[in-house]
């Protein structure tokens, strides 16, 4: 060999091993405000995404709701990156993080798709507080300061980018890596005012992505189809775009964008499929045939097209603590106050791909459109749906019990001179229940005013007899009085979610769950509380597995539940009169018979409550939080299990707050219902 042949052979070597190391090299992904495109590789270019949320789906299902969006023709995925789902109890640890958004991405690539990033920090999403961490609303006046350029806001956000963003610096495109753009906050003109000092907030932002990602990302920003919104929500170095629904002239939309950007590509980010549904609301649905004719309508505008991302393409599930709430802030009940409809925790969507990642006709007409405008693949089937028989539910404890239990186990249980908020007592999910005793200067019957609290209230008594009397009220009905006839009071709190519409910024007490203001017995304050925290005591946190995940949690609790069993065998009470809120679980069996299947668990003839399941795998136990449940305001009878949370054996478990069948059966289906009857005047 020649000693030109070695030199080739080195510079061969080199060559190769550069371009391992920076794979990213001649890679370029811009806008062209020339040719009015986004340039790929010096290449006009239009993306076609599906908006899809990694955290409302489980991992292990990832590929297979990717893969079946890049087979309709999608080329590119669309996520929002939520703050409270990687840092929910403080600073941003990536060590303990259960849910690896870095893992999604690189599967997105795998799958062939290229990502479009929305960290926030404000989602809206239908998701719990916007996407705020609800740690925020334990520092004073944050309420107030959330979307503003606060020193301490923009302090938080900063920690919080400082970790998340140096991870996605090596999968942006020009690195080599997936990620075309990157959008910055989210329909930020409609939040109020429109003013220098908003301006600023996002000039803040920018400058911390560009801080962190660098200056040649694109970034984006997205607000509804009006030149007063669009105005509003950008500033120079954010390409601002729109989002619409299927309904209406593509043209007419997308003038508005030419009063922001004169040039560039037509871009609508969130093109809706479907739409969000509430709890006592009926399922909303967008036909396939407006769908499908409006999406052809952006993608044929204009000579080269629009890019598009219909949201949602998969919507999956507001597992956990997940779903958030809409305040009507224009029907406040009280100067700090508003009503809130709580989000239904089927995230469904009516999407091309069903929660539970099955495809629709709505699918294979949209595939059947995209072939036109787009490559694609063959479908993977659907994952296998089984339902089980009835499952006895028994009655664990009442919720006497449960606030006896709190006591014995550290952190769950609190004394303070007047009522605080969950947040402050640092429960930031779940029931609390308040217990206070009436001073003797408070004469009987009396009358309790307890009108500040989030977000439904359930007042218990024991009579004689140990005949219970339990009163109900809600937030989002005129202020009641209650009227007691005893000393010893239960005030079990239920949150329906954390309102995720914050284009008004609010007080702390606003945003805030559990008692949020003084209670008074015949106009006097009441003093002297004690409260138990059961959703930190019994309910796994986190979307996918929580703090109960490790087998040292779990059989924690056993044995304290054990031990307080032993204490109440000998002498058990048994209540009459109304309903008395409890812990029911039953064990399921059989599931042997269909490894590994989904299912849709049937919480007709139950009232409302939360629902968590547990894998009896001695090795490994996991708790998974499915969410609440509300078949008393429906529509949503039927509630997504993935299979995988199941071992062979598991026990489901509910905490129920307002009434039980009689037979205490729970049974399992192979097919949802999310769309059943709803009753508005339950909420």
């Amino acid at each position: 060999m020649t000693t030109r042949d070695y030199l080739f052979l080195f510079f061969l070597f080199v060559t190769l091993v550069s371009e391992e190391v920076c794979g990213g090299e001649g890679r370029s992904f811009k806008i062209d405000y020339e040719r009015d495109c986004f340039s790929k590789d010096g290449e006009c270019y239009r993306y076609i995404a599906g908006e899809m949320h990694y955290f409302r789906v489980p991992p292990h299902y990832w590929r297979d709701r990717l893969l079946k969006m890049r087979a309709a023709g999608f080329t590119t995925v669309q996520t929002y990156i939520a703050w409270n789902v990687h840092a929910p109890l403080g600073e941003y640890d990536p060590a303990s993080d259960l849910i690896d958004v870095i893992q999604f991405i690189r599967i997105a690539a795998e799958a062939d798709l290229t990502v479009i990033i929305r960290p926030g920090p404000y989602l809206d999403a239908e998701w719990d507080l916007g996407g705020f961490p609800v740690w925020l609303l334990t520092r004073p006046h944050m309420g107030e300061q959330l979307r503003s350029n606060s020193t301490e806001f923009m302090r938080a956000v900063g920690a919080w980018y400082g970790v998340l963003l140096p991870r996605l610096v090596p999968y942006l495109y020009s690195n080599g890596g997936p990620i075309i753009a990157v959008q910055v906050e989210n329909e930020a003109g409609g939040s109020p005012p429109c003013d220098a000092a908003h301006f600023d907030y996002l000039e803040q932002l920018r400058a911390l992505y560009v801080k962190h990602l660098g200056e040649e990302v694109v970034y984006l920003t997205v607000d509804g189809d009006r030149a007063r919104l669009a105005k509003c929500g950008n500033v120079e170095g954010l390409y601002s775009t729109l989002n619409f629904g299927a309904e209406g002239s593509a043209a007419k939309k997308f003038a508005v964008q030419r009063v922001t950007e004169p040039q560039g590509p037509y871009v609508c980010s969130a093109f809706f499929s479907g739409w969000l549904d509430h709890w006592g609301f009926p399922f909303n649905r967008v036909s396939t045939e407006i769908l499908v004719a409006g999406l052809k309508d952006v993608l044929e505008f204009s000579d080269r097209g629009a890019s598009v991302s219909m949201y949602m393409f998969h919507g999956g599930t507001n597992f956990a603590w997940g779903q958030g709430a809409r305040g009507d802030f224009n029907k406040q009940i009280s100067t700090n106050y508003t009503r809130l409809w709580g989000k239904m925790t089927s995230y469904d969507y009516d999407a091309p791909l069903s929660e539970a990642g099955d495809t629709t006709p709505k699918y294979m007409a949209i595939r059947d459109l995209l072939k036109n405008y787009s490559t694609i693949k063959p479908v993977p089937a659907n994952t296998t749906k089984h339902g089980w028989g009835p499952v006895e539910m028994r009655r664990i404890f009442d919720i006497f019990d449960l606030v006896r239990l709190a006591k014995e186990i550290s952190g769950t249980f609190v004394e303070s001179k007047f009522p605080m908020s969950m947040e402050e007592m640092g429960q930031l999910h779940g029931p609390v229940a308040y217990q206070v005793t009436l001073p003797d200067s408070v004469s009987l019957p009396a009358e309790i005013d307890v009108s500040l609290y989030g977000d439904r209230v359930y007042l218990i008594t024991v009579g004689a007899n140990n005949m219970v009397k339990v009163q109900m009220s809600s937030r989002n009905r005129a202020a009641e009085v209650f009227k007691v006839s005893q000393r010893d009071l239960l005030l079990l709190i239920d949150e329906n979610g954390h309102s995720n519409s914050n284009n008004v910024r609010y007080s702390n007490q606003m945003y805030q769950k559990g008692i949020v203001g003084n209670v008074t017995a015949n106009g006097h304050i009441l003093e002297n509380w004690s409260a138990a925290l059961i959703g930190k005591l019994l309910i796994p946190d986190g979307p996918f597995a929580g703090p109960m995940a490790g087998s040292d949690r779990l059989r924690s609790i056993e044995s304290m539940v054990n031990a307080l069993r032993k204490k109440i065998s000998s002498s058990p009470v048994k209540y009459s009169g109304d309903f008395v809120p409890g812990w029911y679980s039953g064990e399921v069996r059989g599931l042997d018979k269909a490894r590994g299947a989904d299912t849709f668990i049937d919480n007709q003839g139950w009232g409302k409550g939360f629902m968590w399941v547990d894998s009896l795998d001695i090795t490994n136990p996991q708790a998974y939080n499915l969410g609440r449940y509300w078949p008393l305001a429906g529509p949503q009878m039927r509630h997504y299990c993935p299979g995988p949370w199941l071992s062979e054996t598991g026990n489901i478990n509910l905490l129920e707050f307002e009434r039980a069948p009689s037979e205490g059966l729970l049974t399992s289906e192979d097919t949802p219902l999310v769309d059943g009857p709803y009753d508005t005047t339950q909420i």
